[in-house]
């Protein structure tokens, strides 16, 4: 089956451009809508997520990954971060403005794709922090029908951590760093600010019991980032969610660059899974 990708740019938080792609299958009509999201230092090409691309495209599932508007990457080089100024700037808020006017777009302003799509049938997919922001979406937002969370990284109230508040006010910024690059990134004041000021919202524990729709939460026994305990909580709590604990790493066997022509084998039971649920 020959898919079809195309590269679109659309107005994001603070007129930055939110950069996404769409993989879908050209002959078919009214598929399911999967929206993915990367998590904290990720992108929406990082590694391997062009082959999850092409297998969901080739499942039958018109696929969408997007790159937050201020996670760092240059809307004219999409390799890597490379603007650390801009991922300074980042908030919880600015993702879910970006995760709110992407799903505007498919629902509301899409002449060009609509029919190859079904509008009343989005999933939204989450990686490590982008499980956060995809559950948050989901509890406000009713025009999506499930989610599913990968590695999910739940706990928003860790980053508020980061830096000492006192020091982290009075300086501006902290700094973390890339592991994969060593390369060294500023996190303003405001991201601490503005996980404060929505303390209520973005409480995870609290509000996830709001959460009506189908939910699948998949979690490698390896994870080194976001321990596997954090899925079995959320489970805990939403009594309907599904949960698999599969064999991998906090990124099921991918890395960047990733050159292999196929997918790490532990990715792809988690396509796979995310796929049959997707379609059942």
């Amino acid at each position: 089956m020959n898919t079809f990708k195309e590269e679109i740019q659309l107005p994001g938080a603070n007129d930055l451009v939110i950069s996404l792609d769409v993989t879908f299958n050209p002959n078919a009509r009214k598929a399911p809508i999967a929206v993915f999201c990367h998590g904290f230092k990720g992108f929406k090409d990082w590694g391997a997520w062009n082959l999850v691309a092409e297998s969901m495209a080739q499942s039958g599932i018109f696929f969408v990954k997007l790159n937050f508007s201020h996670n760092g990457v240059l809307s004219t080089d999409l390799s890597d971060i490379k603007d650390a100024q801009c991922f300074g700037q980042n908030t919880i808020s600015k993702e879910l403005d970006d995760l709110g006017k992407v799903i505007d777009w498919l629902v509301d302003d899409n002449e060009e794709y609509r029919h190859y799509f079904d509008a009343e049938n989005i999933t939204l997919i989450g990686h490590s922090r982008g499980a956060a922001t995809t559950v948050l979406q989901t509890i406000e937002d009713d025009r999506i029908q499930r989610v599913i969370t990968w590695a999910g990284a739940f706990n928003l109230s860790k980053y508020a951590s980061l830096e000492d508040d006192k020091v982290w006010q009075e300086r501006g910024y902290t700094e973390v760093k890339n592991g994969r690059t060593g390369d060294i990134y500023p996190i303003d004041y405001g991201f601490k600010r503005d996980l404060d000021q929505n303390a209520e919202r973005f409480d995870l524990q609290k509000n996830i019991a709001m959460l009506d729709q189908p939910f699948l939460l998949i979690h490698g026994q390896d994870d080194e980032v976001a321990p596997l305990s954090n899925s079995k909580k959320i489970n805990q709590v939403v009594k309907h969610s599904l949960f698999l604990e599969v064999e991998g790493n906090h990124t099921f066997g991918a890395s960047h660059p990733w050159t292999d022509e196929f997918l790490p084998e532990d990715l792809e039971d988690v396509v796979n899974e995310s796929i049959e649920y997707i379609l059942m």
